[in-house]
């Protein structure tokens, strides 16, 4: 790769470093992971550097890297997740409110992988069931079925813990 072709990836990793790391942490169960996930994409990104510096939208084509990378590492089994400390931040929240999201943290967090995926794209990145369906590269009926059943689960999840489910 040429010199002005680094520094082009380089200042794109840079400034889109962060909301990258933000897809992958609401993706995975921690944050080492999710810096993980981030490293491998980017690894993916920088091999075919040459030919995606003219796609039409960039942060399209990374955030199917990093959700096809999610979903085939957690297909394959290639990291087991022990949670010795739980990833939970110190927000100025009351409460209620904190305790309210880290429910629904830790819930979206046991959803399955697909489940998972869906759910942060359409309701965190708010992506349509189409574009849903191209980035995971499944259908619109298995978009909105995996986001039912999902739903489903984090309903019945926060019901029982005592949050209610609107």
């Amino acid at each position: 790769m040429r010199t002005e072709q680094q520094a082009s990836f380089v200042e794109y990793v840079r400034s889109r470093g962060p909301w990258m790391l933000r897809v992958a942490l609401r993706l995975c169960r921690d944050r080492h992971n999710a810096e993980d996930l981030v490293q491998t994409s980017q690894t993916k990104l920088y091999a075919h550097w040459n030919r995606l510096r003219s796609v039409e939208n960039l942060d399209a084509y990374v955030r199917t890297i990093i959700l096809r990378t999610h979903i085939g590492d957690r297909r394959t089994g290639w990291a087991k997740r022990v949670d010795l400390h739980p990833a939970h931040e110190d927000l100025p929240w009351d409460e209620a409110d904190h305790a309210a999201r880290l429910v629904l943290r830790e819930a979206v967090e046991g959803l399955a992988p697909r489940q998972r995926a869906t759910i942060v794209m359409r309701y965190y990145l708010d992506m349509s069931v189409e574009q849903t369906a191209a980035a995971l590269d499944v259908t619109a009926g298995t978009v909105k079925s995996q986001t039912s059943r999902g739903l489903d689960a984090l309903r019945g999840v926060l019901e029982h813990g005592g949050v209610r489910a609107a």
